[in-house]
């Protein structure tokens, strides 16, 4: 891994990466001008392959009743210092399993616990850690005694607030007599009637309390006769002869029987059923227990036994990351990079730290990753929890990142070089070559339409430009090469391309592509006039000695050209 690493952190030069674009991608390098001077922008990505296990140690106490099923695994583990040492392995941890599925007690965090009780060696085999740990105990704070609450004798006093160990007492709701005084009537037995409200007569239904009611024939006749009289005749009520009220039917004496206690004027007593007495239900009622209840600190074992004691658990840990600082390549994501990650690569162990065996080969390159790792997984080598193994595998993948110009367009534009020295990979970062075709084109292609029809100054200087553009290209590509001097010189000479539209722009790029260009024609070579064709000839002529000589290709081309203008 180290010598890998020191490899892929050598220098990269803007002249390494001009090379390395060539090899890579010869077609599109033909057709890029890169700058010697131009700055390599370099990331190191640090691919970390980790995995490690660890050992975590917890003080804990069980505070616990001393039951039957216990007691005896208790009594080997008790005895302090002068029997078992400081710290001392459970025979058994059976009490443990037995306290925890019998009588659902868990331990809970030692407070007095602290990191001198960890100072214990772990199990091992063949230098391996065991991966289930033993826990062993605090002997001077494991041991049983005497109920304190009940001074071992299982019961305590009632703690009933009514009761405080009586077990019996008289009620005094209702002063030991079994019953109270209705509340409805007071003891009274009877009540007011609630149809009368206690005054014996109610309103008469067949007047409304008016006395009088309207007879139906006598003002029937009145408005019947010759008079046209409209009066109600209105007559004494009957029903209750004019008074407007009739006697309570409902009542006698405008009172009616109690209905809460029925008429008796007492009720049944509820906290003691009748009984006068109360008998409470949380203690013992016989002789020898009376007004006791079990004592809830020793559930009745009248014996509490405590355990302090230390669990090890062993964790394992294993995770891949990509690390870059202080930060990644524009427009270059972590998925693109790891994509070149060697994620099977063979780990090497680079921490071993168990007991007295302790090994440190983390090297320079891969020290602080594996730290950071580290305490991502809140492991530590001195403290628990403690990591005890370590094994990692790194990987340098080196990108570059450059500007560069293309020879036709002159746009400025970017690439980056992922894993410049393993499986190196180009990523362009926007089409170089790409046509659109939008409001502004078609503007373009119709004044080239009527340009054409009504053959303008403009149109025939933009069908010169169009022309030379094409001849340029098949002269730089004579030879079967482009040298850097042709690049510069074409690029400089066609200047940008923005003005030709993009059917024009397509034709430009495709002839560039095309390995076997198609012959020239007598059209490709004829200009407006004698002198833009000298003009033409002369920076052709230019063009093919910007590398120092005139190629054989190249001046075969230009004696073509100037035969078909013959």
């Amino acid at each position: 891994m180290k010598e890998e690493a020191s490899e892929n952190l050598k220098e990269i030069k803007i002249s390494d990466v001009i090379e390395k674009v060539r090899s890579l991608n010869p077609g599109e390098f033909s057709k890029m001008i890169i700058d010697s001077n131009e700055k390599v922008d370099r990331r190191d990505y640090f691919f970390v392959k980790y995995s490690a296990n660890s050992a975590q140690r917890e003080s804990l106490k069980l505070s616990f009743p001393v039951y039957a099923a216990i007691s005896d695994n208790l009594s080997e583990i008790v005895g302090g210092d002068a029997k078992h040492g400081e710290l001392a392995l459970f025979p058994s941890e059976k009490i443990i399993d037995t306290l925890s599925s019998n009588f659902q007690i868990e331990p809970e965090t030692d407070p007095l616990g602290s990191e001198a009780n960890f100072n214990f060696p772990l199990e091992e085999t063949g230098g391996t850690v065991n991966p289930k740990q033993k826990s062993y105990f605090i002997a001077d704070r494991t041991y049983r005694e005497q109920c304190n609450p009940c001074t071992g004798n299982k019961l305590i006093t009632c703690d009933d607030y009514d009761c405080e160990g009586r077990h019996n007492w008289p009620c005094v709701d209702c002063n030991a007599k079994g019953v109270i005084q209705c509340h409805g009537c007071g003891g009274a037995k009877r009540v007011d009637c609630g149809t009368c409200n206690g005054s014996k007569k109610v309103t008469c239904r067949s007047c409304g309390g008016d006395g009088k009611k309207v007879d139906k024939l006598d003002t029937l006749s009145a408005v019947s006769s010759n008079t046209r009289s409209t009066r109600v005749v209105k007559k004494t009520c009957s029903a209750c002869s004019g008074k407007g009220q009739k006697p309570c039917s409902n009542c006698s004496g405008g009172k009616v029987t109690c209905s809460t206690c029925s008429g008796a004027g007492k009720l049944t007593c509820s906290p003691c059923g009748g009984h006068k007495s109360i008998t409470c239900s949380k203690c013992y009622g016989d002789k020898e227990r009376y007004g006791m209840i079990d004592c809830p600190q020793c559930k009745a074992q009248g014996e509490m036994g405590y355990i302090s004691y230390v669990r090890t658990t062993i964790h394992n840990h294993d995770t891949q990351k990509l690390f870059v600082s202080p930060s990644g390549l524009a427009d270059v994501s972590d998925e693109e990079v790891m994509s070149f990650a060697n994620t099977q690569g063979d780990t090497q162990t680079t921490i071993i730290n168990i007991n007295s065996n302790k090994q440190n080969d983390r090297d320079e390159y891969g020290k602080d990753y594996s730290e950071q790792l580290m305490s991502s997984f809140g492991l530590s080598l001195d403290s628990f929890n403690k990591i005890l193994k370590e094994d990692t595998y790194y990987q340098v993948i080196p990108c570059v990142q450059i500007k560069y110009k293309h020879m036709l367009t002159n746009e400025t534009l970017e690439l980056s070089i992922i894993d410049f020295f393993g499986n190196a990979k180009i990523k362009f970062h926007k089409e170089a070559e790409a046509v659109s075709t939008d409001m502004k084109d078609k503007g373009k292609k119709l004044g080239r339409f009527f340009g054409k029809l009504f053959k303008t100054k403009k149109f025939k200087a933009q069908d010169d430009k169009l022309k030379e553009i094409k001849l340029m290209i098949y002269l730089a590509k004579a030879d079967g090469k482009i040298e850097e001097e042709e690049k510069g010189f074409l690029a400089e000479s066609i200047n940008s391309i923005e003005g030709f539209t993009s059917t024009e722009k397509s034709e430009f790029f495709n002839l560039m592509n095309n390995p076997n260009p198609p012959a020239l024609t007598k059209e490709d070579v004829t200009f407006s006039s004698k002198e833009r064709l000298n003009e033409v000839i002369a920076k052709l002529t230019g063009l093919a000695g910007s590398d120092g000589e005139i190629d054989k290709t190249e001046q075969e081309l230009l004696n073509n050209i100037m035969a078909l203008n013959e």
